[in-house]
Formats: C-alpha cells, sequence, structure tokens
C-alpha cells in the first residue's frame, strides 16, 4: 500500500492543476484553454505519462495526446489560422523573359472559390461588373 505521500500529484502537477482550476472558475465565457497551460500539461504528460495527467488535472484525454504528441494535427491546433477579414491586394511584376499570350486576373475568395478573367477578351468595365458580380455571390 502506497503512503500520503506517495498518492499526492508531484508539486509540478499540483501546481499546474491550481492554475487550471483558478482559470476554470473565474472565466466570464467558455473557451480554449490558453496554449501555455496545454504546453505545460503536454511537458508532464511527455515525462509522466497521458493518462495519469489527464486525469490529474481533469483533461481531455485525446486533446492531451495530440498535444502531447510531436503531429502536423498538434501544430494544426497550436497555432490556429486566423479567418481573414478585409480584400488583400497583391501586385505582381511579370518575370523577365515569361510572356503570357494574354493577361490574365484571378481572383480567390477565402471560402475557396476562384474565378479568372482573360483581359484580352474582355474590356475594364466588364471586367469590374463580373467581379463585382461574383464577390457579391460569395457573400
Amino acid at each position: 500500500m502506497l503512503s500520503p505521500e506517495e498518492q499526492l500529484p508531484p508539486p509540478p502537477v499540483t501546481a499546474l492543476r491550481q492554475r487550471i482550476e483558478h482559470r476554470r472558475s473565474s472565466r466570464t465565457k467558455k473557451g480554449p484553454m490558453p496554449r501555455d497551460l496545454w504546453e505545460e500539461a503536454a511537458r508532464l504528460a511527455r515525462q509522466r505519462g497521458i493518462y495519469a495527467i489527464s486525469s490529474a488535472l481533469r483533461l481531455n484525454y485525446d486533446a492531451l495526446k495530440g498535444w502531447s504528441e510531436d503531429s502536423p494535427k498538434k501544430r494544426r491546433r497550436a497555432a490556429p489560422r486566423k479567418a481573414t477579414t478585409g480584400q488583400t491586394f497583391v501586385r505582381l511584376d511579370p518575370l523577365p523573359g515569361i510572356s503570357s499570350p494574354s493577361p490574365a486576373v484571378e481572383v480567390e475568395m477565402p471560402g475557396g472559390a476562384k474565378m479568372t478573367i482573360r483581359l484580352s477578351s474582355v474590356n475594364a468595365m466588364d471586367a469590374v461588373a463580373l467581379l463585382g458580380a461574383f464577390m457579391r455571390d460569395r457573400r
């Protein structure tokens, strides 16, 4: 049988559990746990085992496993992409020695919809009207 001292979690686990519990009790709305807490829990899980740490900290086992393993899934979760809120204009100058049979404008919306306008067959006003219709339909 284990002595009472052996049954207590190690000090780093206890300190992290207190920080997580404080966050849980003091937050005003639901949201993901901060990255620094996940990273510290993952470090402890790599040292002491995922199940032991997820149980001690009351964390989802699969989520902690994802943070503990060095995998693309973990990296995506660690650095989430932010949605683009505004439009972006990028000007690319032609590369020397490469010529195109006709200039083209390519537009890609954040949702993945794409449109290409070949300027040799369309006047500028038509291109503006096509672009406006394309963007209105995708909002």
